[in-house]
């Protein structure tokens, strides 16, 4: 079982939430499509908003890296291919 995303074309995509963790005071999810494609997500909240999340893929080279990195250490003997 998947959850739903919504995009900037205001179109629905499921996603299977693979892994999350926390670095440096952020949340990223590490999720996969239905054709196995895994991404990394980053939790984003608005001002003024603190319960309603956004989730983007826009990451500093380095960030990406260190966050990158951690999922692989979690999930260990998974073969994933990041997109």
């Amino acid at each position: 079982m998947g959850i739903f995303f919504t995009d900037e074309n205001n179109e629905q995509i499921e996603y299977e939430v693979i892994e999350t963790t926390t670095l440096g005071g952020n949340t990223y999810l590490l999720v996969a499509d239905d054709e196995d494609n895994a991404r990394i997500l980053k939790e984003e909240f608005s001002d003024g908003d603190s319960e309603t999340a956004s989730y983007t893929e826009e990451l500093k080279d380095s960030e990406y890296d260190a966050v990158a990195a951690v999922f692989e250490e979690l999930l260990g003997e998974y073969d994933i291919l990041l997109q």
